[in-house]
């Protein structure tokens, strides 16, 4: 089977998820031929992928200048490498592939698979921008052969904007697992390490972190904070507290996950994040709002506490009374449900039916 992944970004979690079913589909000659269609300056995220299996397309932003780029590029591709199915990866890459797709049906029918890694009208935005968005995705779903949601909220979200259910197949987004936590790892016993992973930024919720922890009494509580503003100049309110540590390569973060007491997540809205699922896999427990997908992952005084979405005042509540849960037991329920649900295998191996089903639909 001939696979080509096309992504215009894969920053993020696009990245992990997309580094992960390369590396399977590679260790796999006899089953899977791949590309991968990345931005040039991008190519670095996906280390797992041979070189002879990247095709590098000039990024510059995301202007018409850029998109036409990728669009030509992606045209080029199909039709050079023939795939029998392509894999689009996140939104912008889904409508411009499959219009591409569609000029090109003439001469080139591949099954198209869409993974949007949390469809645009999931945002906080106006109602209008989400008519909108959810407008494009219903035009663009029968050039479509199976739709990947990474959450049930996000497939619930679907129907609910008028996509058809029966091209919606649940993929939760997956993470390798992890040796077994240290006992005592997260050091002095009288404090609390609490650990915040993302971009400073409004979906992200970091604002809110920050206005919670203005209020809480320093000493008890120590945050360490990994990340950075979205564009790295605008002037972003820092804790002076806290440690910031910057963007760490995948690599350097298992440090940061093993010394931390818990995970705190203040995002207004995901689709499925990966750090919540990477803090799961070192059995750290997590406190989360209770926005979109994340309930599907925190079960409540189980794996974690939930605070209402956008509410410091719920938050600083919750970040208060830590000390009255046995959070390393939390972060073990949390690792047991991860192994359940949320690996990496479980992840590629769905993935990989789907891809057998639809080509299978065809024959």
């Amino acid at each position: 089977m001939k696979v080509l992944h096309a992504a215009e970004t894969i920053k993020g979690g696009v990245a992990t998820v997309l580094k992960q079913l390369v590396a399977a589909q590679q260790a796999d000659p006899a089953v899977f031929t791949i590309q991968c269609l990345i931005p040039a300056d991008q190519s670095g995220e996906l280390d797992t992928a041979a070189e002879a299996n990247l095709v590098r397309w000039p990024r510059t932003g995301r202007g018409p200048g850029a998109l036409l780029a990728f669009a030509r590029a992606f045209c080029r591709t199909v039709l050079r490498f023939k795939p029998d199915v392509v894999h689009l990866h996140s939104s912008f890459a889904g409508v411009i592939g499959r219009l591409c797709l569609l000029l090109l049906w003439p001469v080139a029918r591949p099954k198209v698979v869409y993974c949007p890694h949390a469809f645009s009208f999931l945002m906080e935005t106006s109602g209008g921008k989400k008519r909108l968005y959810g407008l494009i995705e219903r035009v663009l779903l029968p050039m479509t052969d199976a739709v990947i949601c990474v959450s049930d909220y996000e497939a619930r979200q679907a129907r609910a904007s008028g996509l058809r259910g029966d091209k919606l197949v649940v993929v939760h987004n997956g993470v390798a697992e992890k040796p077994a936590r240290p006992a005592g790892s997260g050091g002095d016993p009288q404090t609390i390490n609490l650990l915040f992973v993302g971009r400073f930024d409004y979906q992200k919720g970091y604002d809110l972190l920050v206005r919670a922890m203005q209020r809480l009494t320093p000493g008890p509580l120590r945050l360490t904070v990994v990340g950075e503003a979205v564009h790295g100049t605008e002037a972003v309110e820092k804790l002076p507290d806290a440690h910031y540590t910057g963007w760490l390569k995948a690599s350097e973060m298992e440090h940061y996950f093993q010394t931390a007491d818990v995970l705190v997540i203040p995002s207004r809205w995901e689709g499925f994040a990966m750090v919540p699922l990477e803090a799961m896999s070192y059995s750290l427990p997590i406190v989360a709002s209770d926005a979109t997908s994340l309930p599907e992952v925190v079960t409540e005084k189980e794996t974690g506490l939930l605070f209402r979405q956008g509410d410091v005042d719920s938050l600083v509540s919750v970040l208060s009374d830590l000390g009255q849960y046995d959070l390393p037991q939390m972060g073990k329920k949390g690792n047991a449900l991860f192994k359940q649900h949320f690996t990496s295998q479980a992840m590629i191996s769905k993935t990989h039916r789907l891809y057998a089903d639809i080509t299978r639909q065809g024959s």
